[in-house]
């Protein structure tokens, strides 16, 4: 059973930052590669018993936007050794951010995997979800 909460307009902004500044010798985000895409906005993307799922509204992804998200991701000051993961995550976050707002109502979903088969302690992910899905 997945666990689907609303996030305020600030919590988008503080779960990725929280998740940028604390994790990097324990979590991952997937490295975009250069070929790389944004894809269209879907529905909400299922997930498994084990992870977690937040999808922020409308006017969190616009605020996200607007405060530039994906560039204080990036900018975060951190060890050398993570700013490649760094740069990766503030990637993933902007083309699903942008995709997001390509749409009318369009919105972030994040999926957190806390035991993921690589061996961190979690990975997270973020979608885009067309606006009809949005909450």
């Amino acid at each position: 059973m997945s666990v689907i909460t609303r996030l305020r307009p600030w919590a988008i902004a503080a779960v990725a930052v929280a998740m940028t500044t604390f994790p990097f010798a324990a979590g991952s985000a997937h490295a975009a590669p250069e070929s790389w895409s944004a894809e269209l906005p879907t529905g909400v993307i299922s997930v498994t018993a084990s992870e977690y799922t937040y999808i922020a509204t409308h006017s969190a992804t616009q605020q996200a936007a607007s405060i530039g998200l994906p560039q204080v991701i990036a900018s975060l000051p951190i060890p050398q050794q993570y700013q490649s993961a760094n740069v990766a995550l503030a990637a993933q976050f902007d083309m699903a951010l942008q995709s997001a707002l390509a749409t009318p109502g369009g919105c972030v979903q994040i999926v957190i995997d806390p035991r993921p088969p690589s061996g961190n302690l979690f990975d997270y992910r973020f979608f885009a979800v067309a606006g009809e899905y949005c909450p």
